[in-house]
């Protein structure tokens, strides 16, 4: 399915938080980045501008975990929490801060997605009640999932779904040991109690970091399945993207490609799955 307005979306997460980095003197450390929470309004807000006040971008350690440093300082979380990043996510770390020496004169307020997940697990998904309720409310996405949306025609979308959702079916069935049904009416579907506490005992079982991409991914796919195979490593950002897709894709194939609109939204659903497939990796 279509990703409903990226750029007011990723607007509204950012504003929040951008005017707090505001309120930092440049001797203070940084608190800057994009929303450490999945909710956001749909209209799109003015970002303040915020000009690049640092100079060098490295990488450090603190008890034992990577840092990244502005300047020799740490940045930090919305919270206040220094961002810390796993010794194994050595990797992560330095996109983290490839975010940051990308920067220009000016602060992209959408430019930070491996930043703003890392936040979103340290300030939001350390809680026990929190992740709770985080997986609860994705497993919403479970019961009208796309993946299992199967239509009848036209041609071209009934291939696409073959061609991508069926192969995720197969691995969340065989992984998990699960039935899961698929519909071609989305009133009509409705998951076995016993799939859903099966994948809920799956991401239960998730660090919050891998929680935060799994939110990340599900919410931007608007499917639990894409973004369970994505943080799981069963396909990659783009196989994700030409699933979460499907329909425009189809409607691409019969009707043409809107100049300029399909490109946005494809940079934008593959710049957040991207982001949570290698948040995930090794979290």
């Amino acid at each position: 399915m279509l990703l409903q307005t990226p750029r007011a979306v990723a607007a509204a997460r950012a504003t929040r938080h951008i005017w707090r980095a505001r309120s930092v003197a440049p001797s203070g450390a940084l608190r800057r980045g994009l929303s450490s929470s999945s909710d956001a309004a749909t209209t799109p807000v003015p970002s303040p501008t915020i000009r690049r006040f640092w100079r060098s971008v490295s990488v450090g350690e603190r008890d034992g975990q990577h840092v990244v440093l502005l300047d020799q300082r740490p940045i930090k979380t919305p919270d206040g929490r220094v961002v810390q990043i796993a010794q194994q996510q050595r990797a992560l770390a330095w996109l983290v801060a490839g975010e940051w020496e990308a920067q220009k004169e000016v602060v992209g307020t959408h430019s930070l997605p491996l930043t703003s997940l890392v936040s979103r697990a340290l300030d939001g998904l350390a809680d026990p009640g929190a992740r709770g309720e985080v997986i609860d409310k994705l497993l919403k996405y479970f019961q009208t999932d796309s993946v299992c949306l199967h239509d009848a025609f036209p041609r071209a979308l009934v291939e696409l779904q073959q061609q991508h959702y069926a192969p995720i079916l197969a691995w969340a069935r065989a992984a998990y040991g699960i039935e899961i049904r698929t519909t071609g009416d989305l009133f009509a579907l409705r998951q076995a109690p016993e799939a859903v506490a099966a994948l809920r005992e799956a991401a239960a079982a998730f660090s919050p970091l891998k929680l935060a991409a799994l939110e990340r991914a599900t919410m931007a796919a608007k499917s639990f399945l894409i973004g369970l195979a994505l943080v799981e490593q069963r396909i990659t950002a783009e196989e994700a993207a030409l699933a979460a897709q499907v329909e425009a894709n189809a409607q691409t194939r019969l009707w043409g490609e809107l100049e300029n609109a399909h490109d946005l939204d494809n940079a934008a659903i593959r710049q957040i799955l991207g982001a949570a497939a290698c948040a995930a990796a090794d979290a």
